[in-house]
């Protein structure tokens, strides 16, 4: 891995909530309101009835592409928002987090619920990374795992990627549970690929606030701290 290669492709937060936001037709027009009054720039917008629940769908085609879902279950008492964004060239974590504070605040404009309950918190980075070598496999089978070409004749198989998976539990002090998968992208090869996703499941407290900063600054800092540390003392 090239130091300093690190590309983002992907950044996403989501929270489940308690209660369900009611979505209709007002709520549908409240939402883009607020958003506007956010200074959230969107695209298209779209509701969709079902017997499942109801959903509002806001896109952002570009510059920065971004995509928010709110989600009212009709099956369970519980709602969600999630928050996606595709990064492009000086699209910053930072310029993410920004705007997710300003999704968070129309949500909470929309649907104002002093007493809501935050169930559950997930975040989910996806990088690329520039390799040193031909094969971003290579690296991860040779230089990380010290095995050899040859070892891979037992798939009988032409080999044309694979990777490494780690999940760590929680723990007392650390209530995140963490998932870490590092292979090589198939779409180019000398390219490594990068996942780390942070999820809580610990319900909050009733009425505490969205904190999507603090979150995705935690699952960022695990990957400046943790993630490259591994992937370059591994080599």
């Amino acid at each position: 891995m090239k130091p300093g290669s690190r590309h983002p492709i992907h950044m996403g937060i989501n929270f489940i909530v308690s209660p369900t936001p009611i979505i209709n037709r007002q709520t549908y027009l409240d939402f883009q309101n607020s958003l506007d009054q956010c200074s959230v720039e969107f695209t298209n917008a779209a509701r969709q009835d079902s017997q499942q629940g109801h959903q509002i769908a806001i896109t952002r085609a570009g510059p920065r592409p971004l995509q928010i879902v709110v989600v009212a279950s009709t099956l369970q008492p519980v709602g969600q928002l999630l928050i996606l964004a595709t990064p492009e060239p000086g699209r910053t974590l930072e310029y993410f987090i920004q705007e997710a504070e300003h999704v968070v605040e129309a949500f909470q404009t929309t649907w104002p619920i002093p007493h809501r309950q935050i169930i559950k918190r997930d975040v989910a980075l996806r990088d690329l990374y520039e390799t040193t070598s031909e094969h971003a496999f290579q690296e991860i089978w040779q230089d990380q795992l010290g095995q050899t070409v040859n070892s891979l004749a037992a798939f009988d198989r032409l080999v044309l990627g694979g990777g490494l998976r780690f999940v760590m539990p929680p723990q007392r002090d650390k209530p995140a549970q963490i998932e870490v998968k590092i292979e090589s992208y198939l779409k180019d090869s000398s390219k490594l690929f990068v996942e780390t996703q942070f999820a809580w499941h610990e319900p909050m407290p009733p009425g505490a606030p969205f904190d999507p900063r603090e979150r995705l600054l935690e699952a960022n800092s695990y990957i400046e701290n943790h993630i490259l540390a591994f992937m370059e003392v591994t080599k």
